[in-house]
């Protein structure tokens, strides 16, 4: 069984947003232009969909069942109730417990302090079986349909990611662990298409604690509307994208140093994924998901290869 996981997504936390239109512009670590530069496509050309949408993140108001099916599990009342603006706020009398719900980010957001202590430990835990079980049945209480959470690549199974939380305490001079929750961290797909959030409208992770009460909910959860239909770029095209200056690069282990791209001998395309994106993050969400073209590369840095991820243009805006 796993201890203390950390889980980092590693995709895209580098990313600062997309313009409020649809031209792609830089942002995290651009890669130079270079008219020159060797890009040697070695994936299917039929990876990408030929059109994709963008889409309009709207508010997500909770139906009163949702409401209750929360508040029920949160152990609030309508007495608890506080409204702060947009914001509808629940306090426990004892402060310990906390439930905020903003509708206009699809935020619900829901913390239990826990009294940690070497006398009074908190006891089962659910397994990890036992949490992914409680998972999939409390999502759809909140509205979140289990065929919109991202897939495993390759699979039609939910990607849940299991997680545990605890404190290690020396009792006897021995470390003692103490599980205090057990949770899940997932995402959202669109049409199929991962959607890489970061507190924008796809994302959520939910722990249960003591005796299997929940103790933490964070999801971000919004209305999706497509907007406009846009063809795809072709394969030259993203060569294009990554010789012209319209690309960026994701991070690189720092054992392996920075990339010198006027060195740079070769970058060889492997695998191609569509992806979405919505930028401005939890205190100021973009209100449009946009789509762009995750390349899985090796770089051929002229003193090694480097496996990166490059991100580029997916879509043609002179073409709905």
């Amino acid at each position: 069984m796993k201890k203390h996981v950390l889980f980092v997504v590693l995709q895209l936390i580098w990313m600062t947003g997309f313009a409020e239109n649809l031209r792609f512009k830089e942002f995290g670590t651009p890669i130079p232009a270079r008219a020159n530069l060797d890009v040697r496509w070695n994936a299917p050309t039929n990876a990408l969909p030929p059109r994709i949408w963008v889409c309009r993140l709207l508010p997500r108001d909770l139906s009163p069942q949702i409401m209750s099916n929360l508040m029920a599990a949160c152990s609030f009342t309508d007495k608890d109730k506080v409204i702060q603006g947009d914001m509808l706020a629940f306090n426990s009398l004892d402060g310990s417990r906390q439930l905020r719900v903003v509708a206009s980010r699809g935020i619900i957001d829901y913390e239990m302090t826990i009294h940690r202590s070497m006398t009074n430990f908190v006891k089962n835990v659910p397994s990890e079986r036992k949490t992914l079980k409680l998972a999939k049945k409390f999502l759809p209480e909140l509205g979140i349909d289990l065929a919109d959470i991202d897939k495993k690549e390759n699979s039609f199974q939910s990607d849940f990611h299991v997680f545990d939380t605890g404190v290690v305490y020396f009792i006897n001079h021995k470390a003692v662990t103490n599980t205090e929750s057990r949770g899940i961290r997932f995402r959202r797909a669109v049409n199929g298409i991962s959607f890489i959030s970061i507190g924008t409208g796809g994302d959520g992770e939910i722990h249960f604690g003591d005796h299997g009460r929940i103790s933490k909910i964070d999801v971000s959860w919004r209305h999706i509307e497509p907007s406009k239909l846009y063809a795809t770029v072709t394969p030259e095209t993203i060569v294009r994208s990554l010789r012209g200056g319209k690309a960026v690069q994701g991070f690189t282990l720092e054992s392996l140093g920075d990339i010198d791209w006027s060195r740079v001998k070769s970058v060889t395309i492997k695998k191609v994924f569509p992806r979405y994106y919505a930028g401005g993050g939890r205190l100021a969400p973009s209100d449009w998901l946009y789509p762009f073209a995750a390349l899985w590369t090796t770089v051929d840095t002229s003193h090694g290869n480097i496996d990166v991820e490059i991100d580029c243009p997916i879509i043609d805006e002179t073409t709905p």
